[in-house]
């Protein structure tokens, strides 16, 4: 089912078969992330490059759009991988056209995308490698409760320890981390703001608190009980 999901040409066809596999509804999504991209280019926004540079970035649920690799690119990440089950095919050449059109003018990257669900990534992932990257992972594309536990603990685990998940409109929570929570505007519609979390560990705010300093007017919350 899976297979035929991510075959179909028609986005709708996708998202219908999804809702029969138990791992996930296939929304296209993209915008999240492309409005974090747009803001890590502003003046408010470019504290993202600092938090980025030099990792090793996974995007949970890229969708069709390539602005997960955009962000890590022009962030100079280590390299970028895009875990995206129904969607990997359009994510795939939308990124390669991204690095067309774009040239020299973009610093590349490694780029991969692993057609696999998140959970499944995540567990065959080692302890404390990776930078991650969620945008619009809410709970409605999600197949429940325990399911996003598992992931949670996962990106606890596999997440670096001087380094941040960083989650846009997405409603995974790593409850064992501390998170500092803020909104943004669009810069495509100043009149919509995204919500923004930061999620690690002591040593992740420790390290690049002079970069998020003006951030703390949001809510710095402990880690959950």
């Amino acid at each position: 089912m899976r297979e035929a999901a991510s075959k179909s040409q028609n986005w709708r066809e996708r998202l219908s078969m999804s809702r029969n596999l138990g791992k996930g509804f296939a929304a296209p999504g993209g915008e999240f992330t492309r409005a974090l991209y747009e803001w890590a280019l502003t003046d408010k926004g470019n504290f993202l490059g600092g938090l980025l540079i030099g990792r090793r970035i996974v995007e949970l649920g890229s969708g069709m759009m390539p602005y997960g690799y955009a962000l890590a690119s022009t962030c100079k990440a280590k390299n970028f991988v895009a875990v995206e089950p129904f969607y990997g095919d359009v994510q795939l050449s939308s990124g390669f056209s991204w690095i067309d059109k774009r040239g020299g003018n973009l610093k590349r990257i490694p780029f991969k995308v692993e057609t696999t669900d998140m959970l499944e990534y995540l567990s065959k992932r080692p302890d404390g490698l990776l930078c991650m990257l969620a945008c619009g992972i809410e709970d409605c594309i999600l197949p429940g409760l325990d399911y996003r536990r598992k992931v949670e603990g996962e990106l606890s685990r596999v997440l670096e320890s001087d380094a941040f998940f960083i989650s846009s409109q997405s409603d995974l929570y790593p409850r064992d981390l501390r998170s500092l929570e803020i909104s943004y505007p669009r810069p495509s519609n100043p009149r919509v703001f995204d919500r923004l979390r930061l999620h690690g560990r002591k040593e992740a705010f420790e390290r690049y608190g002079d970069k998020i300093e003006g951030l703390i007017h949001g809510n710095y919350l402990e880690p959950r009980s």
